[in-house]
């Protein structure tokens, strides 16, 4: 009797001892404080790289870790351990929830405000938008793409980024780093497919794209054309591809 009411004793302790472990761990804590801070839809300022943070998530990716945890949900830091198809990435994260103003910086190099609205798009291929997350790209064409190095990317399209490459039909599709969000739609030359509005690709003499966009000059080899909302069309590497970009990307 006295073994058994010693070995209740013993796993009571242990259930005990777990329960707080598991309601004080760091980890837990955190993510907690984290999802209270930066929940909900953010965007830069000029409405593109929307992000979506939900909990342990940024743009449907794995937030693993949330470290070096400073301030509260109004004014406050942390380090996120991010799990990307690329491998795991580190950013430091900044939020200011202050006078009424929300504001989240990643690394010092982006500006995030709350999201208000959605991007009318100059251009799409085959269903993909510039500002799609990279989960939104891989449920159109799932298990399609094959991740290219710089050094390999460069040498299709001229793009020295990691391009995701869509063999079957012709594209290139390149990421932000910090948001998973296409900021290239590259098409290569004799593709199978091309711009949906317009079904120019880079096959296609460059006069057309003059009379199909209504532009008032022909762009020349190399130029690149402001499409309006922050969106170009790049014939920097043109006739070897054509490419569609957010404005601030080479």
């Amino acid at each position: 009797m006295k073994r058994l009411f010693s070995l209740f004793c013993t796993l009571l302790m242990l259930c005990s001892g777990g329960i707080v472990l598991a309601s004080s761990s760091p980890e837990y804590d955190h993510m907690g404080r984290l999802n209270e801070s930066i929940n909900g839809a953010w965007c830069e300022q000029n409405g593109h790289r929307p992000v979506v943070f939900a909990y342990d998530q940024l743009n449907e990716m794995r937030i693993t870790d949330a470290s070096n945890f400073t301030g509260d949900k109004f004014n406050g830091s942390a380090t996120l351990t991010v799990l990307a198809k690329e491998g795991t990435k580190f950013y430091n994260i900044y939020w200011d929830n202050t006078a009424g103003k929300r504001v989240i910086n990643l690394d010092g190099v982006l500006r995030l405000y709350p999201k208000t609205g959605e991007i009318n798009h100059a251009e799409s291929v085959g269903g993909l938008t510039l500002d799609m997350t990279m989960a939104e790209v891989d449920r159109r064409y799932s298990g399609d793409a094959r991740m290219m190095t710089p050094s390999e990317t460069k040498a299709m399209c001229g793009v020295n980024d990691i391009g995701w490459y869509f063999k079957d039909i012709g594209l290139i599709v390149t990421y932000d780093d910090y948001t998973f969000t296409v900021d290239r739609l590259i098409i290569l030359n004799g593709a199978k497919t091309a711009f949906d509005r317009s079904v120019l690709n880079a096959d296609s003499p460059l006069y057309r794209y003059a009379e199909v966009y209504g532009w008032s000059y022909t762009p020349e080899l190399g130029s690149v054309v402001d499409m309006g909302n922050g969106e170009s069309m790049s014939f920097q590497y043109y006739p070897q591809a054509v490419m569609l970009k957010l404005n601030d990307v080479q």
